[in-house]
């Protein structure tokens, strides 16, 4: 595979990057919210984050 150079190394790094930004928020928040930690499931804000988390790393794949 070629390396990544210029426009395009740069794009990657920014995608890697909202996806660590994504992961990061999806974690965190359980160890904030009363809702997750106490009833063992998600609630509305954890299920946005961790779609806005699996829709960032689609888009680094695809």
């Amino acid at each position: 595979m070629a390396e990544r150079t210029g426009p395009v190394q740069a794009q990657h790094r920014f995608r890697e990057a909202a996806v660590q930004v994504a992961y990061t928020a999806f974690i965190r928040h359980p160890q904030l919210c009363d809702v997750c930690r106490t009833e063992g499931m998600d609630c509305e804000t954890a299920a946005t984050l961790r779609q806005v988390w699996r829709d960032a790393r689609a888009a680094v794949t695809a």
